[in-house]
């Protein structure tokens, strides 16, 4: 079973950076507070053009703890592998996604360009191996 250690390094008051041995190479998570409800989650992902992929997380001003609470569950849910990035091919519905691994279902890969993973364990790229 992989290392699953998570070192979290606060860089100052408003940036945290999240490292780990058990990430695949390069990829790691920065975390910037831009208020206490104003969030912005970053997924690096060195391999795939349009890095760093972004996730803003706000709300009200009262209501910062809810905030605070969502992103750490976000950034567990992607350490642990529960959320990956996905990038969905598709015209209007396409982009980039953070998504539920029980989400990523066979019928709808056949949109999917690409797969990645906080440990590379779910990466999947058909275009690459299609090359």
């Amino acid at each position: 079973m992989p290392d699953t250690t998570v070192s979290v390094a606060p860089i100052d008051d408003e940036w945290i950076e999240v490292l780990s041995t058990a990430a695949a190479a390069g990829r790691r998570i920065e975390i910037r507070v831009r208020d206490d409800t104003d969030i912005d989650v970053a997924f690096h992902v060195p391999e795939k053009r349009g890095s760093p992929f972004e996730q803003v997380i706000t709300g009200p001003s009262e209501d910062a703890a809810a905030v605070q609470a969502s992103v750490v569950e976000f950034v567990s849910d992607l350490v642990a592998e529960r959320t990956v990035l996905a990038m969905d091919r598709r015209f209007f519905k396409g982009g980039r996604r953070f998504i539920q691994l029980s989400g990523l279902r066979p019928a709808g890969l056949k949109y999917v360009s690409w797969v990645v993973s906080w440990q590379g364990t779910h990466d999947r790229d058909p275009d690459a191996s299609a090359a």
